[in-house]
């Protein structure tokens, strides 16, 4: 049996219990948001070397690609058929990282996700994952390798 005074003591405090519960829960500061670091890692001129077929690497020979990540989660891409053509402009758009999953936005509205398999600090492998295409039938796993500038001598104005 239940006791009407102690359900009507109970209703109250829970009552209150509650709203001070919520009022704590505004009243705290938001955390701060850190951020994110992963694009900064990223960051650099990424160009396709070699593409894994069979467990091995092969020099990429044909259908090259360039891309400049930037730290502020922007990007560019450049695109060649082969080696001796010079880069075009494929596009440019926004990127997230978030390991192990490179998404790139491009500002076509096109979006492509890459299973970042192994990340150093001046070597990528990537894959294209893609669930509903037999694992035979998919696109290899890519190795991009990132491009250092060489600087040299620089020639003063006449």
């Amino acid at each position: 049996m239940h006791d009407s005074r102690t359900t009507s003591f109970l209703k109250p405090l829970i009552a209150c219990l509650v709203v001070a519960f919520l009022i704590g829960a505004c009243a705290t500061e938001p955390s701060k948001v850190e951020k994110n670091s992963e694009p900064e890692r990223l960051a650099g001129t990424w160009v396709l070397k070699a593409r894994v077929v069979d467990g091995k690497e092969s020099a990429a020979a044909e259908r090259l690609i360039k891309l400049n990540l930037r730290s502020d989660g922007t990007f560019s891409a450049d695109f060649r058929g082969e080696s001796q053509q010079p880069w075009i402009r494929a596009g440019q758009g926004g990127f997230s990282y978030e390991a192990p999953l490179l998404r790139l936005f491009w500002d076509n509205g096109a979006s492509v996700t890459f299973l970042v398999t192994e990340t150093q600090r001046d070597r990528m492998k990537l894959h294209r994952g893609r669930n509903l295409v037999p694992l035979k039938e998919q696109e290899p796993e890519e190795v991009f390798i990132r491009h250092r500038v060489e600087k040299g001598p620089t020639k003063k104005p006449s």
